[in-house]
């Protein structure tokens, strides 16, 4: 196996890292001491390439392929030497709908970006994680799975899957000093967002930068007691 010959001590892989707000999280961390690689679609390559440093790295991959996912974790391990957080920012939004009027497509889509991604991401990284018996993982849910509301069934429940899914693989290795943790953001203030929604109030809506410095937190030596925690990030919203 490489040794990590790295400056930076850590690495970190962010999955979804070329989103938005994914950028903004990836940057800040790389300013915090780790080496980030960017898990993102192929295509979003040259997305991020004018913030590509020595420090931020693009690896494409499909999360929802679980050969590729195996594949990328062994290649930044075998590169680096180790994996010490992993984000999971891949997801979607669909909502409108009613459940007796849900197409199933949706729902099945709903279930592939926001529970497949996360599944795959963590069971490959948490395998790296016990070898090195060491880790972090986090995991991107949303205030709608806590907080229901109507017309909003497949994403809702894709994203209780999630906090679901933390809390189980956060018992899984208690013992193996690799915490689980969620964010629950409300609506992250990104272009995108203020596009779709042009008459929303924007600054009650949490920032990238400010969701950043808890994953910063969460995946610190300092939070080695906090894990299978649910986090609300919501801002003033």
């Amino acid at each position: 196996m490489a040794v990590n010959t790295m400056e930076h001590k850590k690495v970190a892989v962010i999955s979804g890292g070329a989103g938005g707000a994914g950028l903004i999280i990836s940057r800040i961390f790389s300013e915090n001491e780790y080496t980030v690689f960017v898990a993102d679609r192929h295509e979003t390559r040259d997305k991020i390439q004018q913030t590509e440093t020595s420090n931020i790295r693009h690896i494409g991959v499909n999360v929802f392929d679980e050969t590729e996912v195996a594949a990328v974790m062994e290649q930044i391990v075998q590169q680096t030497g180790q994996i010490d957080t992993l984000i999971n920012m891949v997801g979607g939004y669909s909502a409108g709908t009613p459940i007796d009027e849900l197409d199933t497509s949706i729902w099945d889509t709903m279930m592939r970006l926001n529970v497949t991604s996360t599944l795959l991401m963590s069971k490959y990284a948490a395998q790296k994680m016990r070898k090195a018996g060491s880790g972090r993982i986090i995991n991107f849910a949303a205030r709608a799975a806590k907080e229901l509301s109507a017309n909003t069934g497949a994403y809702a429940v894709s994203k209780a899957a999630v906090t679901a899914l933390t809390e189980v693989q956060a018992k899984e290795l208690r013992q193996d000093n690799i915490t689980v943790n969620a964010v629950l953001p409300s609506i992250i203030d990104t272009p995108a967002n203020r596009a779709a929604m042009p008459d929303a109030d924007f600054t009650v809506w949490p920032k990238a930068e400010d969701i950043a410095r808890v994953l910063l937190f969460l995946a610190s030596d300092e939070a080695w007691l906090i894990s299978g925690a649910l986090i609300p990030v919501y801002g003033k919203w």
